[in-house]
């Protein structure tokens, strides 16, 4: 490749050929010439570049290679080889260094009038001339913040600032690079490029470039040049070159913006203005004004992702006294769901969970395969579990599981139900609000869960999506290495007296209930009342009256051993059919519940026989939200079965025998019987032939 002068015009030309070093070239050829630059005379026909200069590139009849025409004018920089090599005379600035060296007497600042509103939204890209990259740009600043934002091939940068507080700044990357504490962006060392350079231009001296035609950006441009020494001798210098709408241009397309208004700004930091060679060379072009949105500082996070330095915040969960709600989950490693029913009551002290399995609520795999019910018993001190509606188990309350609290007196305690969905222990920051398909609007928070190490093998990012109200709709968890998602929950609240996990009081008595027989089950009648009268109560409501009468008026008893079922008699009166469990031998966990201060089922019932005689022990129901009192007929209580009566809880040998003897008869006879409907029915069947 070669550079050479064409004579004729004077035109420069670059030549490609594949002759041996020492051949002549000729400077008339035009079959290796590659670019030729020609002065072009007038204005007619020639296109603007970025920066207004008038050059032309374009190929025509008259050639056969490209040309590359240009204006000859005081104003436009020197055509130099770096055009040649595809680089934009935008990079050199050697004249303005001239007017920096050598600068015209009149100088002064910009217009004060140049000023932004205070919400805008500016686009533009931004050019590091030293390391050859451009970036697109966006800054946008309201009253309660500023954000800077910067885009380059697949990698974001956002530097986001709120105006009150401490005004830290947060940065967040695109690759998951996040941190509440960072410094500003390299640009400018500012959070705010668009206002720090206004602020710089209205502060520094400067001289306006006269006879400078330029379009930017569909506007006529003036252009403004500062050079700032410094305050000491060995401290770098500045050269600032900007482009502006001035005055008399065109009005901005929006009416919250006028002129002048900034088109675009070019900054080179150099040792010294007789150096063409700067440290650091920016420039900036600004291609749209606009109002901003008002929430761009809600940088949208991806999920999975963690910022570091970020202010701890409380979650202001909704304080969760009484609680029903399925809990659903899904192991995307192992691809497999969980749903389990939580029913919760600080009034009445009990947890209760139900489902196929509860590894990932209860933290907890000491339970047999088909168990599906669990109830802890904090007023008592037990756990009751069973299988298909049936009893499994009973025993002390375990302390091992995540509703238990242990004190170091190992006494238990009932843990609060928000920290049961939420683990107390992380430390959550506010991140971008999410919406459902439903548009439902959800307050999000993020927090890294180490302790993750241990059950999973990795750290983990947990994050909790909450109703506007403070309840806990979603938990997600995501690896922190590869931001994938492990683990997803999604909460379906329910009406707590509607929970199906409310089961009646008989259901866990038979948990309770050792099975000894005694005389411990009586009749007892209630005065004036029907069928009709116990379904307006319930079944399930009156069992835990009942219980609840006897601890009241005659004795402190636990309500596991009260067990009611009803009779109604041949004149249609309501009876109780009530048995009293004998108390258990099983210690319970302590808290604060002394099994041993129970009655034996035959002193209890003297004792409720002795209150009911005297119309202490009154069955206090409510009825369509009205409080009733139902009163024992205490003259019809009987034992069941009677003391008198002479039957067996079985069968002996001899009714064995007896039934053996009567089902061989019955047999015999049913046999008879059969064949001799077979017999008459074939006999049908020959009449029935010859008939027809």
């Amino acid at each position: 490749m070669i550079l050479s002068k064409y004579p004729l015009d004077g035109s420069c030309m670059v030549h490609v050929f594949d002759k041996p070093k020492n051949s002549q070239l000729s400077p008339k050829s035009d079959d290796d010439v590659i670019v030729k630059i020609v002065e072009r005379k007038g204005y007619d026909d020639i296109q603007l570049n970025v920066s207004g200069n008038i050059i032309d590139f374009r190929l025509c009849d008259d050639y056969k290679y490209l040309v590359a025409s240009y204006q000859a004018m005081k104003t436009l920089l020197p055509v130099s080889l770096a055009l040649l090599v595809g680089l934009s005379n935008a990079a050199d600035f050697g004249s303005l260094l001239d007017m920096c060296s050598n600068p015209p007497a009149e100088q002064k600042q910009i217009s004060d009038k140049m000023a932004l509103p205070e919400a805008y939204k500016i686009t533009g890209s931004v050019t590091n001339w030293k390391e050859g990259k451009t970036s697109l740009l966006q800054e946008t600043a309201t009253k309660e913040f500023r954000v800077l934002e910067i885009q380059a091939d697949n990698l974001s940068q956002k530097w986001i600032q709120m105006s009150s507080g401490d005004r830290r700044i947060e940065y967040i990357a695109s690759n998951g690079t996040c941190d509440d504490k960072a410094a500003p962006p390299a640009i400018l060392k500012v959070p705010s490029i668009v206002d720090g350079i206004i602020n710089f231009i209205r502060n520094n001296n400067g001289f306006y470039v006269k006879n400078n035609i330029e379009i930017v950006g569909g506007v006529n441009a003036m252009k403004w040049v500062s050079c700032v020494n410094g305050r000491n001798a060995s401290d770098t210098k500045v050269l600032v070159e900007l482009r502006f709408g001035g005055d008399d241009s065109i009005r901005p397309a929006l009416k919250q913006f006028s002129n002048p208004i900034l088109l675009s700004i070019r900054l080179a930091e150099l040792k010294d203005f007789n150096t063409t060679m700067p440290d650091n060379h920016f420039s900036i072009e600004f291609d749209r004004y606009a109002i901003p949105r008002g929430d761009e500082h809600k940088a949208q996070i991806a999920h999975g992702f963690f910022c570091e330095n970020r202010n701890e915040v409380d979650l202001g969960l909704k304080p969760l006294s009484e609680y029903a709600a399925t809990l659903s989950y899904y192991n995307y490693k192992n691809m497999t769901p969980e749903v389990v029913e939580v029913l919760y009551s600080q009034k009445k002290k009990i947890f209760v969970v139900a489902g196929a399995s509860f590894r990932n609520f209860l933290k907890s795999f000491n339970y047999s395969a088909g168990v599906d019910y669990i109830l802890h018993d904090y007023n008592y001190g037990y756990e009751f579990t069973m299988k298909n509606g049936s009893c499994d188990s009973f025993g002390p309350a375990p302390n091992d599981t995540s509703d238990a609290i242990v004190d170091n007196t190992t006494a238990i305690f009932m843990q609060r139900m928000e920290d049961l969905l939420v683990d107390p222990k992380l430390r959550w920051m506010p991140y971008q609000d999410t919406i459902d398909l439903a548009g439902n609007t959800y307050k999000a928070y993020r927090a890294l869960d180490s302790a993750g190490v241990e059950q999973y093998g990795v750290e983990q990012v947990v994050e909790i999506h909450l109703t506007q109200d403070g309840y806990v709709h979603a938990i997600n968890r995501y690896d922190h290495e590869t931001k994938e998602i492990v683990q997803s929950m999604m909460v379906t609240r329910w009406d707590v007296a509607t929970s199906e996990l409310n089961l009646a009081m008989v259901q866990m008595t038979g948990c309770y209930d050792n099975g000894k027989f005694a005389n411990n089950t009586w009749i007892v009648p209630i005065k004036d009342k029907n069928i009709r009268n116990l379904h307006s109560v319930g079944l399930s409501n009156l069992n835990k009256v009942v219980a609840e009468t006897i601890s009241k008026n005659v004795y402190a008893v636990i309500p596991y051993r009260v067990i009611v079922f009803y009779l109604e008699s041949n004149g249609g009166g309501l009876s109780l059919l009530l048995r009293l469990a004998e108390k258990t031998d099983v210690v319970p966990a302590e808290v604060g519940y002394n099994h041993t201060n129970e009655l034996a089922t035959f002193d209890l019932f003297n004792k409720m026989k002795k209150a009911m005689f005297s119309g202490k022990m009154p069955i206090v129901v409510e009825v369509g939200g009205q409080k009733e009192e139902w009163f024992v007929d205490v003259s019809g209580i009987k034992a069941f079965p009677a003391d008198t009566d002479r039957q067996f809880l079985g069968y002996t040998g001899g009714a064995m025998f007896v039934l053996g003897v009567f089902c061989i008869i019955f047999g015999v006879g049913l046999g008879a019987g059969g064949f001799v409907a077979y017999n008459r029915r074939e006999h049908l069947s020959q009449i029935a032939y010859r008939v027809f």
